[in-house]
């Protein structure tokens, strides 16, 4: 049985084994953890599947490899080592053993033989490789590839690019002035990097002087994935931004009487979950927030699935995802939110709850900043960030006149797509979230 490098993600492409934790000739059991991986979003350990010994380990520690490649291969019992793996492990022994023996000529067409094996193999995706091999990946998360072209593209290029929903004429254009008729993965990234890439951005790297910045910390690899998503959203989104203040108030007398209530458990309600719940509310009258832009079009989700950002003890930032948030109560939803924000700590998110996110929150509070505008996550179109929030005198109008009280105010913003609406519409969403926030009757859902 082969072993295959799953995929832990809608977007994710290629998978680094950091640890193994059985060696060529150990016997296993299916749900012992053979190895761990680390992608661009998580790391995670990968059960065995089924019982057997370990007859080879293709990919090493530390090394990386595309989705679908063959990391190991388990021997069932009474099952032989693949023949093509042998004669593969074959070639490659004759081939060294010669290499002892030949002069200097033929030592280079050993050579030559050895470059045309290794490219004559695909190693990008694998012929009977299927989504359904050794972890299942929905459907429905993929979207159909459709086009006739006259290049040939591997299964997983082929994914990429329909997901990316890239242009086919440029594609093709593209790898005919290049001269290449087949299309692995890596060549459809290059060719989407060089799409996403402005002519003008310059080389990331600096000049520095080595006896002022004398060490340095290399970036983990959620660090750089959260780098790139981020510098390609920048330059190609318009964002703008738009703040108001909030009456807290109303939230801590509601937080009050619930930590009263169940002060014989450890309940814990913050404030995040009361920003969350108004805006599932509030999205109802302004579903264009909870869209995705596509050209000409803005596509449109009948569901809130709101992705909460959650800090990893500053080694990096992940997203994780809460589908179908509206159909749930302010008590329901806290639960849900402190369970995804526990776990994702801990590492031990499933793998549907790292994509799938059409609105999300950033929440600073806790770090006491006044203000923090956040960057879109494409292909979402608006996210919103609330900080610190601290008691502040403001003025009070009732029929007597204005006076001067203590409230608990803090900052409500939201970054937006200005291709997918206004500043008015995204306004006006903020003021209905602000609106729910002050006056809503929380104790109704309580």
């Amino acid at each position: 049985m082969k072993i295959l490098m799953p995929q832990l993600g809608e977007t994710v492409t290629e998978g680094t084994i950091s640890k193994w934790h059985k060696k060529v000739g150990d016997l296993v059991k299916k749900g012992e953890v053979l190895f761990e991986i680390e992608t661009d979003k998580t790391s995670m350990e990968i059960p065995a599947i089924s019982d057997g010994k370990i007859s080879k380990i293709h990919i090493k520690e530390g090394e990386t490899s595309s989705v679908g490649t063959v990391v190991a291969s388990i021997l069932g019992e009474n099952e032989e080592e693949d023949l093509e793996e042998k004669k593969s492990e074959n070639t490659e022994i004759n081939i060294q053993k010669e290499e002892l023996t030949l002069s200097k000529s033929s030592k280079e067409s050993i050579i030559a033989r050895q470059q045309d094996i290794h490219q004559n193999v695909d190693t990008d995706s694998p012929d009977w490789f299927t989504y359904l091999n050794e972890v299942l990946t929905p459907k429905e998360n993929y979207v159909q590839f459709i086009g006739d072209i006259d290049i040939k593209l591997t299964p997983l290029a082929k994914r990429i690019a329909a997901n990316e929903r890239l242009n086919l004429d440029q594609l093709v254009d593209y790898f005919k002035n290049h001269k290449k008729r087949r299309v692995n993965r890596k060549a459809i990234d290059e060719f989407i990097s060089l799409q996403s890439t402005p002519s003008n951005v310059q080389d990331n790297k600096v000049k520095y002087d080595t006896s002022v910045y004398d060490d340095k910390v290399t970036l983990n690899r959620i660090r750089r994935t959260t780098g790139q998503r981020l510098s390609q959203s920048w330059p190609q989104i318009p964002q703008a931004y738009q703040a108001v203040e909030v009456n807290f108030s109303n939230l801590d007398k509601v937080r009050a009487i619930l930590k009263e209530k169940n002060a014989d458990i450890n309940f814990k309600i913050s404030y995040l979950s009361f920003v969350s719940r108004a805006i599932t509310i509030a999205i109802n009258n302004f579903p264009l927030v909870n869209a995705c832009f596509n050209e000409k079009e803005l596509l449109l989700s009948s569901s809130v699935n709101l992705a909460i950002a959650v800090d990893l003890n500053f080694k990096g930032l992940i997203v994780p995802v809460i589908k179908n948030a509206e159909k749930n109560n302010l008590l329901e939803l806290n639960d849900k939110i402190n369970d995804l924000v526990l776990r994702a700590q801990t590492n031990k998110l499933s793998q549907e709850e790292y994509f799938g996110g059409t609105y999300t929150i950033s929440n600073n509070g806790s770090m006491g900043t006044y203000m923090t505008a956040p960057i879109v996550n494409p292909p979402q179109v608006a996210i919103m960030s609330f900080d610190g929030i601290n008691k502040k005198p403001v003025i009070i109008e009732d029929e007597t006149g204005d006076t001067i009280g203590i409230r608990k105010i803090g900052v409500l913003g939201q970054s937006f797509d200005h291709r997918a609406f206004d500043g008015a519409y995204a306004a006006s969403f903020l003021k209905e979230v602000s609106k729910i926030i002050e006056q809503y009757d929380w104790q109704s859902e309580i």
